[in-house]
């Protein structure tokens, strides 16, 4: 009996321990599929009944409740993401958490919550198709398939486009239809939106994990920083006596922090305006009033290769006529380092300065700014009658170069970067302005010349020394005057750019076209790149964006790592590199660097490789920087929105404001 009664127990044992096993296999199986938005009654892919998501205690701030999961129940680590189903961004996102949630099987549950975004027309019926898929078993996978194909949204009726991607799922299509009509699961989609703008979400991918905020299409590495982070923090938790089943709610305890709610602001001061003081160097040349009677010095720094200084030329001359005995325009040089005729047409300018023609020289340079070279140079220098010998020997000497060399000196103390650039009795202004923004300064320039030349009897370069003195001290400091009509933005035909080969992002017939010229060795492109990701979020697909290489010559690493963008394109990856080289840009010395980005991105190393070294992926990025030249690019980034200029790395507001007004036109 005794005996009898050891094989009992040893029997009944086993049995425990495998019915342990099935269970432990079992909760790990539901925890990797999907889980049921409805009290757990959808059937998983197994086909049977499929239990809440939630293992232990849940969070009263960022609940699981009943929404889907991917990963084990008590998994240490839970990631909550907030996602519109038209948002490209959310799309890439998803991949890089799928991809986590493999690497960390045991640590990593991912938790859906729908955030539809309003002016993404599509976006709530594509959650209806991953909610209704999802209670047949295929949550996930239809996720995916919907994000593979967010180019067939536009136009597409939804429902019977999920009904096609649910036949190649295998789902019965009778049920998704009816799925789909289910008052149920719109009230659970806006159940989602709810909670998340009550959490403080604004716009997508949002993500909470153990309730810690991250923003965004994050790369990998940014999510594992945060989850191993999160995972000691767990430990110390567990050390000090919190159940594995309370873990969750006690980390969203520890780290949610609810977004405050927006408060009105103080309306921000406009910046002080910029007055500096440059001298008038003998080496200088004038036009307009003499010295001794100038009322107005305008300094003008510009490079002959640049086409928007060739426009601001054009208005200095109509100002000068209109004020011939008040304002005196002094030039400046000021050569752009990525234009390669930019120095050497300043210098034939003072070679040709040097015999008396000047401002001959000048015009003719502008007229002729697609054809400069030392021919075109020595063309032009017979044309107005110079001395041959004497102009090439003043071109080619130490001294004319000295010459531009000190202009530019000028130019960087008074902080130009780019041009053209004008100093008006000191006061900066920007850009190829309209004429009607230099009369304004130059009114006021002339009343206020005037009253400290009689007060002091100054004139010449006393008088302009003393102007700009007294605008150092009240023009900066003085309220901001009643703010003025904007000036348009310069607009270009868009006949000058074309999309040829470059790459893009967005449909084709996108009422909205923008071009970006940028360099990934760039810091502010990489701001800048923020942004219009940022503009395709929230425009989707009434944008497209068009990339065009400038690198820039002082940026080493930058036409190796434009060569690096187009080679992944060539294996349909070019915006998967854009984004990696942005994000490691401080890596770029680094031996290897290109090959170990398309190494990430699961490239054909053979082919990645013999594109790279391809003479025509060289040629390209030559041929898209002379593109922008062409239009003046003078910097990166700089961007055209249906052909209206934006330079630098402007806020979001700014390419809103230009992109709304070109919609509702």
């Amino acid at each position: 009996m005794a005996g009898q009664s050891q094989q009992s127990s040893g029997s009944t044992a086993l049995v425990l321990i495998a019915v342990a096993i099935i269970c432990v296999g079992l909760g790990f199986f539901i925890g990797k599929n999907n889980v049921s938005p409805n009290a757990g009654t959808a059937p998983t892919e197994a086909g049977s009944a499929a239990p809440s998501g939630l293992a232990g205690k849940d969070s009263t701030k960022i609940p699981v409740g009943d929404s889907y999961t991917y990963g084990p129940a008590d998994a240490p680590v839970t990631i909550v993401e907030f996602t519109s189903m038209q948002c490209p961004f959310c799309g890439r996102a998803g991949g890089t958490l799928m991809e986590l949630a493999e690497k960390y099987p045991n640590d990593v549950r991912l938790v859906f919550k729908n955030f539809p975004l309003s002016f993404q027309a599509q976006a709530k019926d594509g959650a209806r198709v991953v909610m209704a898929a999802g209670r047949q078993g295929k949550f996930w996978e239809m996720k995916s398939k919907m994000f593979e194909n967010l180019q067939r949204y536009r136009g597409s009726d939804m429902k019977e486009l999920g009904a096609e991607f649910a036949a190649e799922l295998g789902l019965d299509v009778e049920k998704f239809k009816a799925d789909y009509d289910d008052p149920a699961i719109v009230a659970t989609i806006e159940a989602d939106q709810k909670l998340g703008e009550s959490l403080g979400v604004r716009g997508t991918p949002h993500f909470f994990v153990n309730g810690e905020v991250v923003n965004g299409a994050q790369p990998l590495a940014k999510f594992e920083e945060v989850v191993k982070k999160q995972l000691g923090e767990v430990e110390e938790l567990l050390a000090a006596g919190t159940s594995r089943d309370g873990i969750y709610a006690a980390m969203v305890d520890k780290n949610f922090k609810k977004a405050p709610a927006p408060t009105p602001s103080e309306p921000k001061a406009e910046p002080a305006t910029e007055v500096h003081m440059v001298p008038v160097r003998d080496a200088d040349y004038s036009k307009g009033a003499s010295a001794d009677k100038a009322l107005v010095t305008i300094m003008e720094f510009s490079s002959f290769q640049c086409p928007f200084c060739s426009r601001g030329s054009a208005t200095i001359k109509e100002l000068v006529a209109k004020y011939p005995n008040e304002v005196r325009v002094v030039f400046k040089h000021f050569p752009l380092g990525f234009q390669a005729q930019s120095e050497p047409a300043a210098r034939a300018s003072i070679a040709a300065g040097n015999q008396g023609k000047f401002w001959e020289m000048y015009d003719l340079l502008y007229e002729n700014q697609r054809q400069l070279g030392d021919a075109k140079f020595e063309e032009l220098a017979q044309q107005i009658g110079l001395n041959m010998t004497k102009f090439k020997a003043d071109y080619a000497a130490p001294e004319t170069a000295e010459i531009v060399k000190q202009a530019q000196r000028d130019g960087q103390s008074a902080g130009i970067r780019g041009t053209p650039g004008f100093l008006v009795n000191g006061i900066k202004v920007v850009g190829a302005q309209p004429l009607a923004v230099f009369e304004d300064h130059v009114k006021k320039q002339i009343a206020i010349a005037k009253k400290i030349k009689a007060d002091r009897n100054l004139s010449g370069d006393a008088l302009y020394e003393a102007v700009v003195e007294h605008n150092k001290e009240n023009v900066a400091a003085a309220p901001a005057a009643p703010a003025r009509p904007a000036a348009p933005a310069p607009k270009i035909d868009t006949d000058a750019l074309s999309v040829g080969n470059s790459h893009t992002f967005g449909p084709a017939n996108a009422p909205v076209t923008i071009y970006e010229f940028s360099s990934f060795q760039c810091p502010f492109c990489a701001r800048g790149a923020e942004t219009l990701d940022r503009v395709k979020e929230e425009y989707g697909d009434k944008v497209r964006v068009v990339y065009k290489n400038f690198p820039l010559g002082f940026q080493a690493q930058s036409e190796p790592a434009a060569r690096a963008a187009l080679a992944a394109g060539k294996q349909g990856k070019f915006w998967e590199m854009y984004h990696l080289l942005y994000e490691n840009q401080r890596s770029f010395r680094d031996e290897g660097i290109w090959e170990r980005l398309a190494g990430e991105l699961g490239l054909n190393m053979t082919k990645f490789k013999a594109d790279f070294e391809d003479p025509a992926i060289a040629e390209q990025v030559k041929a898209e920087q002379k593109e922008g030249q062409s239009v003046g690019v003078s910097g990166t980034p700089a961007f055209f929105i249906n052909g209206t200029r934006v330079v630098g790395a402007q806020p979001f507001e700014k390419f809103k404001e230009l992109i709304d007004a070109e919609l509702e036109g």
